[in-house]
């Protein structure tokens, strides 16, 4: 029976494993963008430029295959104008 996996598409460090199905992988990345966004606003980081990818891969009996991936974009504020309207 296949599971499901997260890993860092740059670093190539598994996230997260074994996980049931393709719907699990996208509640584990939910979980994921919750806590590193909650984690740089506990830091007091202000708008920021992180950019994660991420790898969906399937795992079946020892093989792992690349199913999807997720771009997850942290700490990013909404862009205000400097220059005021005429």
């Amino acid at each position: 029976m296949p599971s499901y996996q997260l890993r860092d598409t740059t670093t190539r460090t598994l996230l997260a494993r074994d996980l049931a199905d393709y719907a699990a992988a996208e509640a584990a990345l939910d979980r994921l963008d919750d806590e590193l966004e909650h984690d740089l606003a506990a830091n007091s980081e202000g708008a920021g430029h992180i950019r994660l990818r991420l790898d969906v891969e399937k795992v079946t009996d020892g093989t792992t295959e690349a199913v999807g991936h997720h771009v997850l974009l942290l700490g990013v504020d909404d862009y205000t104008d400097p220059l005021p309207a005429l």
